[in-house]
């Protein structure tokens, strides 16, 4: 047994003083407890942890890793009329590039600086699976192996969402550059998700979008989902184009589709959902589903701003994802989810909990709970059963001067950055 011993820590009851954390050898809270000051903090196993606030660490719900590459490297003019669509050609000519050595290499770098961000989960949307042309590597999975060998080096917890790619659109060919996404059958994409699941891995399942997944693949994935737990996370409503086609092949936009292919539920997440219409978001609600909003990637792509009055209104579960890697940082993330909020809507204080509440507490739910629910893990809240996933917040650092209790959520929320985390601990074990 060790002992954490924070000057301020958040627990679901708020920010709290003078209390001792337990943390058992295999890294879970075994208790979260009041310093009693005729009792003797424990000794030897103890670190006290002056001015500083412990906070249950960040879950980064959606990654590509890989498209760390292009940080930067985007915004010369691409085209006449530069978009996501266009960017994406530029996507494919950096997935084109990789081999198992350099996506490990790339994959390690990113997930440290996720670390020393505060993020110590992170689901993987994982699609570079074969050799350039499309042909399996000798062992199919080796690019997987590779992102979670990363993982491991790194100390951050991956959870590998394999995602499944096998047209250029609805009902349209492949692209040369979308070949290496994409497995011959469902069949064979799903017995290389078994092997992995078999082998302990902590995985899910993602098929990529209604463009990129038929019907026929899409329900026998939904299936696998269901019968071994797993989440399911999947890409709807990022672009107008999407539903446009959508609605002409279908008569419908993708999330009403992916209702009828019997997708939705409570372990399904939709990524973005930015042109979710009310009709789509009573599915959603409905159905128990999980968003996963991307702040920073959704505005580097200008792919619009996601319908956060409605969501919140629904009491949609809302989760964080730093999608393309251009940031890393969940307080950046966070802010910038409130910030475009109130730009759409033209006031303030849109993710609350409640009508008079601040934002705060709703942010960092949003960076830490749900985002693990989404993933399936059992963090996101110091409370005893969880696992001892932490950030320590220097309550000492510039960017906090003149902080007090009563607002300090909000005070890291919207006047602080990443730079403010100096210590991380993953299971109990401190990585940073």
């Amino acid at each position: 047994m060790k002992y954490l011993a924070p000057d301020y820590i958040y627990t679901p009851q708020g920010v709290q003083s003078h209390m001792l954390i337990s943390i058992s050898n295999d890294g879970y809270i075994v208790s979260v407890a009041e310093l009693d000051a005729s009792s003797p903090i424990p000794s030897g196993t103890t670190e006290a942890l002056p001015n500083t606030l412990l906070l249950p660490s960040f879950v980064n719900a959606h990654s590509h890793v890989f498209q760390r590459l292009l940080r930067g490297g985007t915004h010369r003019p691409l085209s006449t009329h530069d978009s996501f669509w266009t960017w994406r050609q530029a996507m494919y000519a950096a997935a084109s590039r990789l081999n198992p050595d350099n996506l490990y290499e790339v994959a390690l770098y990113t997930y440290r600086e996720m670390l020393e961000a505060g993020y110590t989960s992170v689901g993987e949307f994982h699609y570079v699976h074969h050799q350039p042309g499309g042909r399996p590597y000798a062992n199919p999975n080796t690019m997987a192996e590779a992102v979670l060998s990363a993982g491991r080096d790194a100390g951050i917890r991956v959870v590998l969402l394999m995602t499944a790619y096998t047209q250029g659109g609805i009902n349209q060919v492949l692209e040369d550059g979308q070949q290496r996404f994409c497995d011959a059958s469902v069949e064979t994409y799903l017995a290389r998700v078994d092997a992995l699941r078999v082998a302990g891995v902590s995985v899910g399942v993602a098929p990529h979008s209604v463009r990129a997944v038929p019907e026929s693949w899409i329900r026998p994935i939904a299936d696998y989902s269901r019968t071994h737990a797993l989440p399911l996370h999947i890409h709807a409503d990022e672009q107008k184009a999407e539903i446009e086609q959508c609605q002409q092949m279908y008569g419908c936009t993708p999330i009403e589709l992916l209702e009828r292919y019997g997708v939705l539920g409570s372990l399904t997440s939709i990524i973005h959902a930015i042109y979710a219409n009310e009709v789509e978001i009573a599915l959603l609600q409905r159905k128990g589903c999980t968003v996963c909003v991307c702040p920073t990637t959704e505005a580097d792509l200008g792919d619009g701003i996601a319908p956060y009055t409605e969501l919140v209104a629904a009491n949609i579960p809302l989760a964080i994802g730093s999608d393309s890697n251009t940031r890393l940082d969940p307080f950046e993330e966070l802010r910038w989810a409130e910030y475009s909020a109130r730009m759409r809507y033209g006031r303030r204080r849109i993710l609350v909990c409640e009508k008079h509440a601040s934002p705060g507490p709703f942010l960092l739910d949003m960076g830490t709970r749900r985002g693990a629910s989404a993933l399936g893990l059992e963090t996101g809240v110091i409370a005893p059963g969880m696992l001892a996933d932490f950030v320590a917040i220097d309550l000492n650092h510039p960017m906090l001067q003149g902080w007090n209790v009563d607002d300090l959520l909000d005070i890291l929320f919207f006047g602080a950055s990443s730079e403010v985390v100096k210590q991380v601990w993953v299971a109990g074990r401190e990585v940073h």
